[in-house]
Formats: structure tokens, sequence, C-alpha cells
């Protein structure tokens, strides 16, 4: 197969950009490939022209769109690896947003799943929510000092338990 036929039109902007299996949106103008932007979420997104206006897409949307049936109408687009930057068709399903939150949980991909260790009391929790509750204090900010955002919460450093 060749790559024009591993590609489609993206929804929305037929004639004017397509998209392959791989998440490459090419301009169909001058069949240059569109550069993709991180976002703060750790999505790829995409920056597209049409009538003069530009609009910001998540490429895995626009795959899905493309490429992946929906007959069930579901509205969100899960990463079955849970790497949001792993973009190709395969690693794609439609779902509803209750299955993408239990996916993140079963995964250990949502933060509040994540088993917490306190470094000063060697205390550990099975996740941020427990370890919260138990020290009176915020979610966020664990999950802050897990990911670098933060030294500390509440007096303590914390660690994610391997």
């Amino acid at each position: 197969m060749t790559r024009e036929e591993l590609a489609r039109d993206v929804v929305g902007y037929e004639g004017l950009y397509t998209i392959d299996i791989f998440g490459n949106v090419i301009r169909t103008a001058d069949k240059k490939e569109v550069p993709q932007q991180k976002n703060k979420f750790g999505y790829m997104n995409v920056s597209l022209y049409k009538d003069g206006k530009q609009k910001q897409h998540k490429v895995h949307r626009l795959i899905a769109q493309a490429f992946i049936l929906n007959p069930q109408n579901k509205e969100q687009v899960n990463h079955i690896d849970g790497n949001k930057a792993h973009n190709v068709v395969w690693n794609l399903e439609w779902c509803t947003c209750k299955e993408n939150i239990n996916h993140a949980v079963k995964t250990g991909l949502h933060p509040k799943c994540i088993p917490v260790r306190i470094i000063e009391t060697g205390q550990t929790y099975p996740d941020i929510t427990s370890c919260a509750k138990d020290i009176k204090g915020d979610i966020g900010n664990i999950y802050g000092c897990l990911v670098g955002k933060r030294k500390t919460h509440k007096g303590y450093h914390f660690e994610k338990v391997v």
C-alpha cells in the first residue's frame, strides 16, 4: 500500500487536509506535513485552517474520526497503551467518559490512583486520595510533588511507590 492509500480526508476539512493511520496530517495544497505540538496535557495538537480561521485539533481525535467506526456514538477517544503521544490507529478506541476513567484507573494513569509514600515517615498509601485525606492535604499539591512541580506539601516530601 502507498502512503496515500493509508490516508483519508480530515473530517470537516475535506480537500484541505488528510491524515494517515500514523497520525501524520498533510496539507493537500502543497503536500507538506503539518507540524504538531504537545499541549499542556500531553496530547498532540495540530493547527488547521479553513475559511481564514485557525483551529487547534487533537491528533488522536482526527485519526479516530477518519478511521475508527463509532456506531454507539461514544464521545471520547482512549489511548489503549496510555501514551497520549502514541497516535496510531491501532492504539486508539472510542469510549465513554466512564470507560476512559476506568481505563486510567485500571492502568494506574489516573493521578488519584498512584501509590504514594511520605519520605519523612515512610508511610505508604494505595493512592493520593487516601494520603491527602490522612494528612489533611490537597490531592493536586501532592501530585505536584510527585511530578516535580512542587518540593513539599504540608512539610512532607512524596514519592511514587513502584
